[in-house]
């Protein structure tokens, strides 16, 4: 199944929180042709690149033929802003990793408190450690 160009563009634009009245704007658009934009599932790459640099986003994480067209034109085109957007996409996923595995060795610990196993709790905390490297 082919991605939707249209529809992938449009989720970014409202998780970024952007106001679209103003990415009209910004595109020298109007709003409704901007929504008939987010209908269209072969949106070019061109207008995904320019909505992109205004609302700091980069879509190469979308859209394999952007980061391919990036990696064609050499580092010194990349948007700045675009690169950080990445990294801190990456930063929140391991971010988001360590709570998870930090709720988890919590509820552990809480389990083998309750208990007042202490050879439990060392076992588990090993077998914790051992497990789910990061």
């Amino acid at each position: 199944m082919r991605e939707h160009r249209g529809e992938i563009v449009e989720d970014a634009v409202r998780k970024s929180g952007f106001s679209l009245k103003k990415l009209s704007e910004r595109l020298g658009i109007s709003r409704n042709t901007l929504y008939n934009r987010f209908g269209d599932p072969e949106l070019s790459y061109e207008f995904i690149r320019t909505v992109g640099n205004i609302i700091h986003y980069n879509f190469s994480i979308d859209f394999a033929e952007l980061k391919e067209e990036v990696d064609e034109m050499g580092e010194g085109s990349i948007n700045y802003a675009d690169r950080d957007t990445a990294e801190l996409l990456k930063l929140e996923k391991k971010y988001t990793g360590l709570l998870e595995r930090y709720n988890k060795l919590l509820g552990v610990l809480a389990r083998c408190a309750h208990t007042n196993e202490l050879q439990t709790l060392r076992k588990e905390v090993i077998k914790f450690l051992e497990s789910d490297s990061i």
